[in-house]
């Protein structure tokens, strides 16, 4: 893993975060003050998790791929 893939990686694991942090403060402040805002971020917060665990796995999916055809390059 170069230094390229690590800085990205990271990148992705921040946003995530931060989106579902964001998403879970709104549903929660929705909650005792009854504003449709806070709904709409829990909903973006659950959207983000969906997207970002999709491309996760394709990313992950693409790796083990390409790792299996260089091992049958080489065998």
């Amino acid at each position: 893993m170069n230094t390229h893939d690590l800085v990205r990686e990271l990148a992705e694991k921040a946003s995530h975060a931060t989106t579902v942090t964001v998403g879970a403060i709104g549903g929660i402040y929705s909650l005792f003050v009854q504003n449709p805002i806070g709904f709409i971020c829990a909903l973006v917060a659950i959207a983000s998790f969906v997207v970002n665990w999709y491309y996760s796995h394709q990313r992950h999916k693409m790796a083990r791929e390409q790792q299996g055809q260089r091992n049958a390059s080489k065998g």
